[in-house]
């Protein structure tokens, strides 16, 4: 039997809702008949029976137990026959013709590993969806804050990572909707497992780039992302991000790609940040309003436990 053209593949963790509205936008992409791999990482609401009685031509992978991410990744592309992999987080939506657009990138450029997706969020703005590997600069100004505040400043760019406009050859793509070519996948993966939330795309592109492959946003691969949505159920959320397990996953991949020196710098430069970050909020916090106030304490306590994992590495 001859390879599908592409496989899908959504790892999921209580988020069956989610799950479905995705599977229900596939056949938009234009790409059909594809390979549709579900990787239900030990759900309690349900995901995998509603899978498989609402799209039953799905295969579910039951992973028995929680596993994370890139474990729930790694099983899924393991089951792929695909000559390309499209890695969909549950909390995306495909948009019209899209999965035709990135097949018709991979077919364009022989060389092109990994494409990733022009997100929109449901306003239609763009969110993190790819940009230049983290700087230390850059590290510091996310830990900081500043780097929010900076974000429409003129040559912003050049302090690293950057990543809502991005079209084009990148560093990285987001895998939250990252087409991988099986040959990329089998030189350069799988994801690292070390990672706990975040990061593995990134390292997984840093792979791929050194490998002499391409790394690109396909123009036309346009997917909605409830950005945010699949971790706003874990405790430990600050908006639509975990800091904790953001910073100490951005921290591992320096670690790994340019030593413990190099991570001992970059700590400490995302430890001032972290503390200037919660110096402002205890200025501002005699100013929010009464509405406002749980959620401002919630973040707070996000961000002073990330600066405590920080510390503690």
């Amino acid at each position: 039997m001859s390879r599908p053209s592409l496989s899908v593949v959504i790892p999921t963790h209580d988020t069956r809702e989610l799950t479905l509205a995705c599977l229900a936008s596939l056949p938009a992409g234009g790409a059909e008949p594809i390979e549709i791999i579900v990787v239900d990482d030990a759900s309690s609401d349900g995901t995998a029976a509603a899978v498989h009685g609402l799209h039953p031509a799905a295969t579910v992978v039951a992973t028995g137990r929680n596993v994370g991410f890139s474990r729930a990744a790694n099983l899924g592309v393991e089951r792929a026959a695909g000559e390309v992999v499209l890695l969909l987080n549950s909390d995306t939506e495909v948009l019209e013709g899209a999965l035709a657009a990135a097949l018709a990138a991979f077919a364009d450029h022989p060389r092109l590993g990994i494409a990733g997706a022009e997100l929109f969020d449901p306003a239609g703005r763009p969110p993190w969806r790819a940009g230049r590997r983290p700087t230390p600069a850059w590290l510091f100004l996310l830990t900081s804050g500043l780097g929010a505040a900076l974000a429409r400043l003129p040559g912003r760019g050049r302090l690293g990572a950057g990543g809502a406009a991005r079209r084009g050859s990148v560093d990285w793509v987001t895998g939250a909707a990252m087409a991988i070519r099986r040959e990329t996948w089998q030189q350069c993966g799988p994801f690292d497992e070390s990672y706990r939330f975040y990061a593995q795309d990134l390292d997984l592109c840093t792979a791929a780039s050194a490998a002499g492959w391409t790394v690109a946003v396909a123009p036309g691969f346009r997917v909605l992302h409830h950005h945010g949505a699949t971790i706003a159920v874990r405790p430990g959320t600050a908006g639509a991000v975990h800091p904790e397990l953001l910073w100490s996953d951005l921290l591992r991949f320096v670690a790994k790609h340019h030593g413990e020196a190099a991570a001992g710098r970059a700590r400490r430069l995302m430890r001032l940040g972290a503390r200037l970050r919660l110096a402002a909020r205890r200025a501002a916090a005699p100013f929010i309003g009464a509405g406002a106030r749980d959620a401002w304490r919630r973040d707070t306590g996000a961000y002073r436990a990330a600066l405590d994992a920080l510390r503690r590495r």
